[in-house]
């Protein structure tokens, strides 16, 4: 019995020297194979019968083949531009079809040697479509019906096969202008609105209690932006005394005259698009100044938003700046200016309301947006909002157009705030020649572009599938999709160097490049075989002198079977 165990434990050891060759003769030959994960051959005992004190009995020894799926391979440069790897862990995610359906297979690789096929579809040698996700021009993903969706789950139906023709001429919509402009603050503000008394017989160099009915102790209330403040006339105050008081309160200004007749007093706001209310607090003393009623009574702002563009008041500076459409199709629009007051100064973003131009019903006499800025005492930006205070930094403007094109949804960028970086407000300046210059505009940039052919296409470090237009104008149209497992290594093999899910594996999740433990993806680069071509030499020679050690395990039993048949002679 032992004999013939001896004899059948041989067998099966060449049965595993001879799998373990076919393994290491697998990995030679794909050792030039992108993306190729080498097998290594791994030996456990296969026991019929457990031992004894006084008996064997042999039971051979059984193969397993082991997948290295998980382990990375050398990273080589490339000259093409749609080849990628990953650098990590993660898969791509790959289609037998350019146009799969909910039946056809998912296969994963690590061949990432795409090149697009006479339709334009991404495919690597073997033969696999690639897959990722479709994303708008700023790379948020969509799905397959252009809603934005996520990369986190398993939801396949999300992807596309990567398609460099689905977008062959593009024209880049205007979303963003940079400025960087000096405003003149020397120049002269708009002046506010003011009120001048009337009262006859006011003598501005003596003690005012006293005169026209005014007593010590009057007072009147003056608001500006919700704060009221109250001024009363103490007894041995002149009008110019008064004036000075006035002036001390925030958002107004006053000024007396002195000729010691028929003085007048002049309350003006400081700032040309605010209100300052004046009211009798104490008695009538503004009444008996001869102010304008009746009371409370406004000193109506000079400028309100939309002036500019209507032309009722004119501007300091006008700077124009070209931008496009979702068409292509270019529109001039002003950015224009005008002083309200120390460190305030009003814009208005306007254009052309001719055909194909502005909407005027959405947009009256062309105006896109109006607002404030204002400065802080270093000459650096310091707020940027609308007429109501609402903060404008990084909020988008809506310009529409009659020509059939999307609403430009734009965003004005004027500088970081506290910096000189964008618009500032600093004196005027010379030029080389010696010259007055007001107002210097230093750039003025935007991001749109005319319609544009499709002249290059790339991968990104970020995974994007990036097409670049004749009109300079680089686009992403896709992102890979790197599906990641929990058991990488239990994997199944399948032709064409992919893998396909199993049991044992677990489910597959996809992910952006680099994002939740997906590896990131190296563009213009392959992942060469893992295969150490010295250590399956020498994996080689072990095997072969394993499989010669079986076969004199046989032929030594034979031997001995012999010797036994023998004695029956």
């Amino acid at each position: 019995m032992s004999l013939f165990g001896a004899m059948i434990s041989g067998v099966s050891g060449l049965n595993a020297q001879s799998q373990n060759l076919g393994v290491i003769s697998d990995n030679i030959s794909n050792l030039n194979t992108v993306g190729y994960k080498g097998t290594v051959g791994r030996f456990s005992t296969l026991v019929t019968e457990s031992a004894t004190d006084t008996r064997y009995t042999p039971g051979g020894v059984r193969f397993h083949p082991t997948a290295l799926i998980s382990k990375q391979g050398l990273l080589q440069a490339t000259s093409s531009n749609t080849a990628a790897a990953i650098s990590g862990d993660g898969f791509f995610v790959v289609r037998d079809t350019n146009t799969p359906g909910s039946d056809n297979e998912i296969f994963f690789t690590r061949a990432g040697d795409f090149k697009p096929d006479d339709d334009g579809y991404l495919r690597n040698t073997a033969g696999y479509y690639v897959q990722g996700w479709a994303t708008d021009r700023n790379g948020v993903l969509l799905d397959p019906t252009g809603t934005p969706t996520t990369s986190n789950s398993s939801a396949i139906s999300d992807l596309q096969v990567l398609d460099i023709n689905s977008i062959l001429t593009a024209a880049a919509s205007t979303t963003t202008i940079e400025f960087g402009a000096n405003l003149n603050a020397n120049e002269t503000p708009l002046t506010g609105g003011s009120d001048v008394s009337t009262t006859l017989g006011i003598d501005g160099t003596a003690a005012l209690a006293g005169q026209a009915g005014i007593a010590a102790g009057d007072s009147f209330d003056i608001t500006y932006n919700g704060t009221t403040t109250t001024i009363t006339i103490n007894a041995g105050e002149t009008l110019a005394d008064i004036a000075a008081e006035i002036s001390a309160v925030t958002g107004v200004t006053a000024t007396a005259t002195a000729t010691g007749t028929n003085d007048t007093l002049t309350i003006t706001g400081s700032f040309a698009d605010q209100d300052v209310v004046i009211t009798n607090n104490n008695n009538t003393p503004l009444t008996a100044l001869g102010f304008t009623g009746p009371f409370p009574a406004t000193l109506a702002a000079t400028y309100t938003g939309g002036n500019l563009a209507s032309g009722a008041v004119a501007e300091n500076n006008t700077m124009p700046v070209t931008i496009y459409d979702s068409l292509g199709t270019a529109h001039v629009v002003q950015l224009q200016v005008i002083k309200l007051g120390q460190n305030r100064w009003g814009f208005e973003l306007t254009g052309n309301t001719t055909t194909g131009e502005l909407d005027a019903t959405q947009h009256p006499n062309g105006l896109i947006q109006s607002g404030i800025i204002t400065f802080n005492g270093d000459g650096s930006l310091r707020t940027f909002t609308d007429n109501a205070g609402t903060d404008l930094l990084d909020q988008e403007i809506t310009a529409n157009w009659t020509n059939g094109s999307n609403p430009n949804e734009i965003t004005l960028d004027l500088g970081t705030v506290g910096l000189t970086n964008g618009i500032t407000q600093f004196g005027a300046g010379s030029d080389s020649n010696g010259n007055l210059v007001e107002y210097d505009t230093r750039f003025i940039n935007q991001n749109g572009a005319q319609a544009g052919s499709m002249v290059n296409y790339a991968f990104t470090e970020e995974g994007f599938l990036q097409v670049e237009f004749a009109n300079g104008v680089k686009r992403p149209i896709y992102k890979l999709a790197i599906a990641t497992f929990e058991a990488p290594d239990e994997m199944e093999n399948y032709s064409g160097n992919v893998y396909r899910q199993t049991r044992e594996s677990g489910d597959y999740l996809l992910r952006e490049p680099g994002l939740n433990g997906a590896g990131n993806v190296v563009a213009s680069a392959l992942e060469s075989s893992n295969v150490d071509l010295a250590e399956e030499f020498t994996n080689m020679i072990v095997t072969q002198r394993a499989y010669s050690a079986n076969t004199k395990t046989i032929t030594t039993t034979d031997e001995m079977l012999d010797e036994l048949i023998r004695i029956k002679r």
